[in-house]
C-alpha cells in the first residue's frame, strides 16, 4: 500500500495485489481516495501505466500517453457517468 501525495493533487492511497493464476500473474491496482469528479481522467490515466509496464515487460517502447490517454478518456467518462 502508498500513501500519495503530490502538489495540485489529492492525496490518495494506491494498493496493488499480486496473485499467481496458474502460470500467469494477476495484479490488481486499487487507487482509493479519487475526487468523484476526476475518476475518468485518473482511471484512463492508470490504464496507460499498466499498459506501459505490459510493454516494458514485453520489450516494446511505451505508448504516447497523451494520444492514449485521449483515446481511452471518453470511454472512462461514460463508465463514471454510471456511478453518479
Amino acid at each position: 500500500m502508498i500513501l500519495t501525495s503530490s502538489p495540485d493533487e489529492p492525496e490518495g492511497i494506491i494498493e496493488v495485489t499480486l496473485a499467481t493464476d496458474g502460470g500467469q500473474t494477476i495484479l490488481v491496482l486499487e487507487d482509493q481516495g479519487l475526487p468523484l469528479a476526476q475518476i475518468a481522467a485518473y482511471g484512463a490515466g492508470d490504464q496507460i501505466h499498466l499498459e506501459d509496464l505490459a510493454a516494458f515487460l514485453a520489450g516494446r517502447d511505451r505508448c504516447d500517453a497523451r494520444a492514449r490517454w485521449q483515446e481511452l478518456h471518453p470511454a472512462y467518462q461514460e463508465l463514471a457517468a454510471r456511478l453518479t
